[in-house]
Formats: C-alpha cells, sequence, structure tokens
C-alpha cells in the first residue's frame, strides 16, 4: 500500500468554459513509501514494514531509520517497492514471530495477492517453513478477495490523510511555510493511524467479513457484516487539538528547549 509524503487533493474550482484550469501541487506529490500490512480474522493487527526509497544497506537503512519507532519495521529499496529481499525480512520480522504463538492446533493460512515476489519459490518455500499455508488471489480479484483492500485500506488512509493535514497545519501556523515532510514524519505518521486502527478490531474483523471469509472470524468477536465503518465526527476539533499541542510545543522549544530538525533530502544514499 502506497503512502505519498503529500496528498494534495487532485480537483479544484475554476468557472465553467475556462481554458485553463491551475491545480497547486507539490514537489513531494510523487514521493512515496511502501507499507506491507497483515491483518488476521480475529482483529490482530501485526507490526506493519515500512519501505522507503534508498539503498538497502546505505546511509538512510544504516543511520536515519534506526531511530525511528521499535513498534514497526523500517526498510530501504531502491524504489521503495517490496522485493524478494524486503519479502523475506518480512517473514522473519512479522509472521514467524507471530506463527510461533499460535495454537498448536492451528495451521496458519497466509492469502496473498499474485505480485512477483509474492510467488518467488524462495519466499513461498521460507513461508511454508514455518508451517503456514500459502494461497495466492488470482490477478485482477485483489481488490473482490483481499481483506486489507476491501476493508482495511481506506480508513487508514483516511487517518493518514487526517495526519498529514494537521501536519500542514501546524507547519502553516509555525513557520507560515512547509517544508518537505521527513520520513521521521511520514513515520509518525503511519504509527499514530496504525494505533487507531489496531484499537479497532470492528474494521478489521468486517474486513474478512466482506471478504467473503466469515468462517475465519471467531463467533464470539459478534461483529454484524453491516456494521458501519467509523465517521469522521470530530475529525475538526480533533486536528486542531492536535495543531494546539503541536504548536504548544513548538513555542516551548523556542524558549531553549533542544529540538531536532531531520533531514528529507530526496538524495537515496
Amino acid at each position: 500500500m502506497p503512502v505519498y509524503f503529500s496528498m494534495s487533493k487532485k480537483r479544484t474550482l475554476e468557472i465553467a468554459g475556462a481554458k485553463t484550469v491551475h491545480v497547486r501541487t507539490s514537489t513531494n506529490d510523487t514521493k512515496r513509501a511502501t507499507i506491507a500490512v497483515t491483518i488476521a480474522a480475529d482483529g490482530t493487527l501485526l507490526p506493519s514494514t515500512v519501505i522507503f526509497k534508498g539503498k538497502r544497506d546505505g546511509r538512510i537503512a544504516k543511520t536515519e531509520l534506526k531511530t525511528l519507532s521499535s513498534i514497526h519495521h523500517y526498510k530501504c529499496q531502491d524504489n521503495a517497492w517490496m522485493d524478494k529481499d524486503v519479502m523475506l525480512t518480512w517473514v522473519t520480522d512479522v509472521l514467524q514471530p507471530y506463527v510461533e504463538n499460535a495454537p498448536e492446533n492451528i495451521i496458519p493460512l497466509l492469502i496473498l495477492d499474485s505480485y512477483r515476489c509474492h510467488m518467488m519459490a524462495s519466499v513461498v518455500k521460507r513461508i511454508e517453513e514455518l508451517g503456514v499455508e500459502v494461497r495466492h488471489i488470482p490477478g485482477g480479484c485483489t481488490s473482490l478477495c483481499q481483506p486489507v483492500d476491501v476493508g482495511f485500506n481506506k480508513p487508514f488512509k483516511d487517518r493518514i490523510r487526517r495526519q498529514w493535514l494537521a501536519w500542514m497545519i501546524s507547519e502553516g501556523i509555525i513557520h507560515g511555510t512547509t517544508s518537505p515532510p521527513t520520513r521521521g514524519d511520514v513515520a509518525g505518521w503511519i504509527e499514530r493511524a496504525m494505533a487507531e486502527m489496531k484499537d479497532n478490531t470492528t474494521i478489521i474483523c468486517n474486513a474478512w467479513k466482506k471478504s467473503g471469509y466469515e468462517w475465519f472470524v471467531p463467533d464470539e468477536i459478534g461483529v454484524e457484516i453491516d456494521a458501519p465503518m467509523e465517521g469522521n465526527d470530530g475529525i475538526e476539533e480533533e486536528i486542531m487539538e492536535w495543531v494546539g499541542t503541536i504548536v504548544d510545543e513548538a513555542m516551548e522549544g523556542d524558549n531553549g528547549t533542544d529540538g531536532t530538525i531531520m533531514d528529507g533530502d530526496d538524495n537515496a544514499d
């Protein structure tokens, strides 16, 4: 799942009949990270793997990413994509610890889309060595029967955009302009959005039920298939409260509190 450093609207307003319609964009409109999301039918949200653009063993991977929160896993890849090497580290970092805690009488089933690195023999073999069955969704069917696509991505991206919007507002209030977000900023958005999603097992369980996997969801969870997703009630108030906190912290920093600015350079070593 891609997460962009800038989430500007793709639409604007103009008088009907205008020959030229200008849309304000950012130099970061195409800069992105990729998130590998893993959810279980019982509502569990596993730690995510976040992939930034950079050399696998370069400066960003060796120094900058090590300063980020240890809740999730951060990797570098030349194009910020999932590839074989990142997939194998995901198996070790995310899947293996989860499987080790699975009940003895349960054979875990992993549902993957037909992305190239998901189907590589070395990847499938490594997963099966953990005692996990692997099933691949046929090409073109991901949006129909992959739980992450069906019921998780939209509410998660809504929360990411809320984090970005609050950041944009706070940057404008504090500095009068906005500089490009750093990888640390993006990692913070992801961590806070994931924390919200983790607390809401209803969304995760509904993602499975709406994909046609009702039999995987434990009966005691008792989530109705048509239970409404969370709405946007209170978003504005929440954003302004969060912005107020950021401004207060920035003002304290101006009064002598040490602050660290992370390099947001696009150059990947």
